[in-house]
């Protein structure tokens, strides 16, 4: 019975941690995604000295790959 209770508890320690683990890595991957589409535009902007809607826009598809299927509401769009 003990054996068994120890067990169990274990069991569901290293899931609580195991999903702990997942969450944490999946925050830090969308933080580092916006950290890399910031330094994108930071970096046309110094570049060009101007910074256009078109600039944000081409970041945004570089750094979030995705994007370039869907359209400007998140959509997919149609093979045509």
């Amino acid at each position: 019975m003990v054996w068994t209770l120890n067990k169990r508890l274990l069991t569901v320690t290293c899931l609580a941690f195991l999903l702990i683990i997942i969450a944490q890595v999946t925050i830090v991957d969308t933080a580092n995604a916006l950290t890399r589409y910031f330094n994108c535009v930071t970096r046309v902007a110094n570049h060009n000295s101007t910074f256009t809607i078109d600039n944000a826009e081409a970041c945004y598809d570089k750094v979030f790959k995705g994007a370039l299927d869907n359209d400007r509401y998140g959509n997919p769009l149609e093979n045509k």
